[in-house]
């Protein structure tokens, strides 16, 4: 049995193909390129990488996102004059993917609640042309730098940074879409033969469980009746997915609505060990890589009445 069959084998009855599923983790993700459409076009950007050497297509999903098919041994994306200059961003697609999912648009008041290093952040903020207000919020310090770096470099001008822990964000200013992209036991981003899977203590989920559900029941409570909300996570843990989301469908009555993303998805899970979740949960989706060759994920989205 290898390593993340063994890792993963609790989650065997609920992964499609379970060997496909455990042999891509064994193979490093493939890297993705997000063009920015204010800085350049995608046919620039193939033009001038095709030039170094590298091939790349665009995702049929979404045009922006450049799959890297093949590059020079040892080719360093993040030290290209495109990434510097902000027309690229590195970014997974399931990443990317869950962000889009959010629909925000110019004009939209949108939260990032946990928002470093901004790969997300630079996403909401291309989708609304840099137009209305994307407030980025990162509790952690010294992440704060990466995230600004980026918003600076991508040209985000419409973007405020703030440092709040995001269940004590205050109260005062609502908003129409809030991205809740939670911290988690990332399971999802184990992949090829330099992960290091760590082990996952019950005690430790438990407190990934509370911080996600502080962060969601918050999110809620800053969200604009009629705003849609978007709790994402890089694990594959009913624990801290659907389990948590449930939690708040059941005291809210938040509408569970498709993820409008044309990617390759499971359904979410309606029942896990000992316990039946609202049938709705089934419009949440589950990204494994041997479906959509990236990072696992999970992502669900809410509306509020």
């Amino acid at each position: 049995m290898s390593r993340f069959a063994r890792r993963f084998d609790r989650y065997r009855e609920i992964v499609p193909d379970f060997e496909a599923f455990c042999e891509a983790h064994e193979r490093p993700a493939p890297v993705h390129l997000r063009v920015n459409p204010r800085k350049a076009a995608p046919a620039w950007v193939v033009d001038r990488l095709a030039r170094a050497g590298v091939r790349v297509r665009p995702e049929p999903w979404y045009p922006h996102l450049l799959r890297v098919e093949a590059a020079p041994e040892g080719f360093a994306f993040g030290a290209t004059l495109v990434h510097a200059l902000g027309f690229v961003y590195i970014q997974s697609a399931s990443s990317a993917a869950s962000a889009l999912a959010l629909g925000a648009r110019p004009g939209h008041r949108v939260l990032d609640l946990c928002a470093a290093p901004g790969s997300k952040t630079t996403l909401l903020v291309q989708e609304m042309d840099d137009r209305g207000l994307v407030v980025a919020n990162e509790p952690n310090r010294r992440r704060i730098k990466s995230l600004v770096t980026n918003l600076e470099r991508m040209g985000a001008a419409s973007a405020l940074v703030t440092a709040y822990a995001g269940q004590n964000f205050p109260k005062r200013v609502r908003f129409d879409r809030i991205l809740v992209d939670a911290p988690c036991s990332g399971e999802g981003t184990w992949r090829g033969p330099r992960a290091k899977p760590r082990r996952i203590t019950p005690e430790f989920r438990s407190g990934l469980v509370r911080q996600q559900t502080g962060l969601l029941e918050r999110a809620w409570d800053l969200l604009e009746p009629g705003g849609v909300l978007v709790y994402s996570t890089c694990t594959y843990a009913p624990e801290e997915n659907e389990a948590v989301v449930a939690d708040l469908v059941e005291r809210t009555g938040a509408e569970v609505l498709p993820v409008p993303v044309d990617v390759p998805a499971r359904p979410g899970l309606t029942a896990w060990q000992e316990r039946t979740f609202p049938p709705s949960l089934a419009r949440t989706a589950r990204l494994f890589p041997h479906r959509l060759d990236s990072e696992g994920f999970f992502v669900a989205r809410l509306a509020k009445p």
